[in-house]
């Protein structure tokens, strides 16, 4: 080594030090991002709403005119990402950093439900488990489910020519469960009181039951799970020891189905499970992947068709447009022979603007998981905070438009406020679907698709988007090919308004809706029919 060499190192090694030391001081000196005014100790506990919690962050970051807030619960750091832009970046561009989770104590230490890898922190397990589902379900793999996904349309339009008024989520959620069912097990559901399809409704409220905050103490002091279950106070734990029982057998139970089958001597039904066994696959991760889909795979496609038909009986003129549009392009209900008519399939999306455009905008109007997740399970005694949220990983703070993240924040992107941008989206709290169309009724690709938030985020977004947009779309469209949408009528045959009433909730569901599906014509009910005989 050169004597010049030798002189430069030490000071090369200095100014490395010094140049660490500066970026560490200005990154801790610089402002935490706006929020409402915190107290010693407790912070913004006080300020936590109780109900719809993604409007009142809307109007934070209004008041702040700030698209990221700061929140501090009992010292816990809470970032909401009031903008796409400011999602985008960071859970997206920074996913690496942005893709943990928070702990859950009740859900995963004490009822082992880590089978469902939402809830799984951000690592090996979680990634081995996500591969295999990206296989099965990325946009190319998704269109070999579409003949399963028309077939279970039309089913359901056959059940509800004999349905009532109060049928139409009854019907909806057994249409979706059996579809997920035959993809993910091969199994062929038929009754609506299947244990399969109940069972899974069962562990969808064992899950959000047990994270959500305030329903279990030891989601805010985590030290209480090595409590025995005989201290009084600790009665959680015989709930968690129960469920995590029951969990098991609800996941177990149609898996084995699925290896039964295959020593049987039977033909099995082809499905997620079975091919992810031939080709080898882990068996644990198999089963985790399998119960994911299981437990979480109907919401979103209800939620989006029951906020579509509140809309509809709101707007019966975009029903008729809607279905003049579809004759139109798929030709009248009933041929001139007497024969039926066409039904819709995907492979008409792009000949039907408008149909796209209503799927879109149900999607926008009244997002299913306003804070795209399902519980925010580390904050003490914060009542109501319902979201699976991020959390940052990284060792140090970050830096967001000058502002500070701490490390080990949890991260909320506030679905609703982004669906509802002014500038976005004029006029937000209108239905408008021709918000996505252009002047000459072509999709407008200068406005943004709420598929690009719905579903989540950077390494986290849903792997089932494509599955559930292909359903949203051929239930719309075949249920305004064959039926008038109508409001449910009183015994002196008056008109009944729907209520017009979301739970504040994981999923904001309509609640109380009355309606009732009508054959728009002879040949309508004729075409209904005939699906029963169709070829897939």
């Amino acid at each position: 080594m050169s004597f010049a060499n030798s002189s430069f190192a030490p000071l090369a090694v200095l100014v490395g030090i010094v140049a660490y030391l500066y970026s560490r001081r200005r990154r801790d000196a610089l402002p935490l991002p706006p929020g409402p005014r915190k107290l010693p100790l407790v912070g913004n506990l006080f300020d936590m709403p109780k109900r719809f919690e993604w409007e009142k962050y809307m109007d934070w970051a209004k008041e702040f005119d700030t698209d990221i807030l700061h929140l501090d619960v009992a010292e816990k750091s809470i970032v909401v990402l009031d903008s796409y832009e400011a999602a985008v970046e960071l859970l997206e561009k920074r996913s690496k950093m942005y893709s943990d989770r928070p702990p859950f104590p009740m859900t995963i230490d004490l009822m082992g439900m880590d089978f469902n890898f939402a809830f799984v922190p951000y690592g090996d397990k979680w990634r081995a488990r996500r591969r295999l589902l990206h296989g099965f379900l990325h946009a190319t793999a998704s269109v070999d489910y579409q003949p399963l996904e028309l077939k279970g349309a039309h089913a359901f339009l056959r059940a509800m020519l004999n349905a009532g008024e109060d049928d139409l989520e009854a019907e909806l959620r057994h249409m979706t469960g059996r579809l997920i069912l035959r993809i993910v097990y091969g199994l062929d559901i038929q009754k609506k009181d299947d244990p399969h399809v109940t069972n899974a409704e069962a562990l969808l409220r064992m899950l959000t039951t047990s994270s959500i905050q305030g329903s279990y103490l030891v989601n805010s002091v985590p030290a209480l799970k090595c409590m025995p279950e005989w201290v009084p106070g600790a009665d959680f734990k015989r709930v968690a020891r129960l469920w995590r029982r029951l969990g098991n057998e609800i996941v177990d139970r149609p898996f084995h189905e699925v290896q039964e089958s295959m020593t049987s001597g039977a033909s099995p039904t082809p499905s997620f499970a079975l091919n992810s066994i031939e080709k080898g696959a882990d068996e644990s991760v198999i089963r985790d992947a399998a119960a994911t889909m299981y437990n979480g795979g109907t919401d979103t496609t209800v939620v989006t068709l029951l906020n579509f038909t509140l809309a509809m009986l709101d707007h019966p003129e975009m029903q008729r447009r809607a279905q003049a549009e579809l004759d139109t392009v798929l030709g009248p209900l009933q041929t001139s022979e007497g024969a039926p008519g066409q039904m819709p399939a995907l492979e008409h999306e792009s000949r039907l603007p408008y149909i796209t455009a209503l799927v879109r905008e149900s999607s926008r109007y009244k997002p299913v998981t306003p804070v795209v997740s399902f519980n925010l399970a580390t904050l003490p005694f914060a009542h109501g905070v319902q979201s699976i949220t991020h959390a940052y990983s990284g060792a140090e703070v970050d830096i967001y438009n000058g502002y500070a993240i701490p490390s080990g924040s949890i991260i909320i992107p506030n679905v609703w406020s982004m669906m509802h941008n002014e500038i976005t989206y004029p006029d937000p709290y209108a239905f408008k679907p021709e918000r996505f169309l252009s002047a000459d009724g072509k999709l407008d690709p200068q406005v943004r698709d709420p598929g690009t938030m719905a579903f989540g985020f950077g390494r986290r977004v849903c792997l089932g988007r494509h599955l559930a947009y292909n359903s949203v779309w051929i239930m719309i469209a075949s249920i305004l090919r064959v039926y008038n949408i109508e409001k449910a009528k009183d015994a002196d045959g008056k008109p009944i308004e729907p209520h017009r009433e979301w739970a504040s909730a994981l999923v904001q569901n309509p609640e109380h809706l009355k309606c009732v599906l009508s054959p728009r014509n002879a040949g309508a009910a004729e075409m209904i029919r005939a699906t029963e005989g169709m070829e897939y």
